[in-house]
């Protein structure tokens, strides 16, 4: 199957989406429990309806479940272009293209924050070394927290491999069986192990390689192209209406995340694809994963030069918050673009270029054989 520029463009919008969001939040923390987790309906007056509509719009969380489809979805393609039919040998590159694709881009970033904070800049704290190497090895998020979404990706990966066996298994009904599983997880912890945030991430990734089935082709082309709008505000705005942390919005997001990058995916093209496919969604896109790391710095760097010190902010946390996320997209652009030129397709195509040859995979024993 061809790349996706649709795809790439919606990854591209959801990480602008996360630096608003985070920018916002940051003038004024209470808009949290005061707007962010109650309904709309519960909004005392019309000041807080348009605060929940623009954290709804740049809502950080959402644009992390796409992520996680996202990547659910790729990595399911992956798979199945890059099968060799050889359980081991599959999982041994599945996890190291994943290594090489979200360690890299990170410990760069994180060692920049790192020699910048010796500078005792605005707004950047003093990490020491621990810090650092807790971060960078993803055991906890003290430097960079919105890391912790890479943390996921990688408790994801065995996860995503349990879930392919099934696949290869049973076909489609044994990727429903693992969605299943992953939603029961909601209500049980221990279905995961534990796992920090799991038990709600799991059926994201699991809702991602369900729409990268090509089983779904054929029902995704018989929806008219114009109702991706329409699932595209039922996944941004689906949980307006329901609290935060409801069960029923969080599987409501999962399906509709779900249904829209299958829709992407498989089905018609219209004025939605075009939209995603579009130079300013695809710039995005080409840069996202670098754009969400170097995001951080820089808005740490903003907030004690410049929004810390004013009254403004704080007063208007909304609008404030959307003029420091343009600012900071503007300023992060560079650093993203670097990033991903030197450092992110680098490590990539390092992973590419050493993947098992045929003749490795003739010779592996049948008991390691995925069928």
């Amino acid at each position: 199957m061809q790349r996706s520029h649709a795809l790439d463009g919606l990854r591209g919008l959801a990480a602008a989406a996360v630096a608003f969001y985070h920018a916002i939040l940051h003038n004024d923390l209470t808009l949290i429990d005061r707007v962010l987790y109650l309904p709309i309906q519960a909004a005392p007056d019309a000041q807080h309806v348009l605060a929940k509509v623009a954290l709804t719009i740049f809502n950080g969380e959402t644009a992390v479940f796409l992520f996680f489809v996202l990547s659910g979805a790729v990595l399911s393609l992956s798979l199945q272009r890059r099968d060799s039919g050889n359980f081991l040998a599959t999982s041994w590159v599945f996890v190291r293209n994943r290594v090489l694709r979200l360690y890299p881009p990170l410990v760069v970033c994180l060692l920049l924050m790192f020699a910048l904070s010796r500078f005792d800049l605005p707004g950047l704290p003093r990490w020491d070394a621990r810090a650092l190497l807790d971060n960078a090895l993803l055991l906890s998020t003290p430097m960079h927290g919105p890391s912790d979404t890479l943390r996921a990706e990688m408790m994801a990966v065995p996860l995503i491999l349990a879930a392919w066996l099934l696949r290869r298994a049973f076909g489609l009904p044994g990727l429903l069986l693992a969605f299943v599983y992953t939603v029961l997880s909601l209500q049980h912890t221990g279905l995961l192990f534990g796992l920090p945030s799991m038990h709600v991430y799991a059926m994201f990734f699991l809702g991602g390689m369900l729409a990268a089935e090509p089983s779904v082709r054929t029902m995704m082309q018989q929806v008219p192209p114009r109702s991706w709008w329409l699932v595209l505000l039922l996944a941004v705005g689906g949980r307006i209406l329901l609290g935060h942390g409801a069960h029923a919005a969080l599987i409501t997001s999962a399906l509709c995340c779900a249904f829209l990058v299958a829709g992407l995916l498989h089905g018609q093209r219209g004025s939605l694809q075009r939209l995603l496919e579009g130079r300013f969604a695809q710039a995005l896109g080409q840069v996202s994963f670098s754009l969400y790391l170097y995001n951080v710095p820089v808005q740490f760097v903003l907030w004690g030069a410049w929004s810390n010190s004013l009254a403004w902010p704080q007063a208007y946390p909304v609008t404030a918050g959307i003029a420091i996320g343009l600012l900071s997209l503007l300023i992060t652009w560079p650093l993203a673009w670097a990033s991903e030129r030197w450092i992110e397709r680098p490590f990539a195509s390092f992973g590419q270029r050493r993947q098992p040859s045929p003749e490795r995979v003739e010779r592996a024993p049948a008991s390691c054989r995925l069928s």
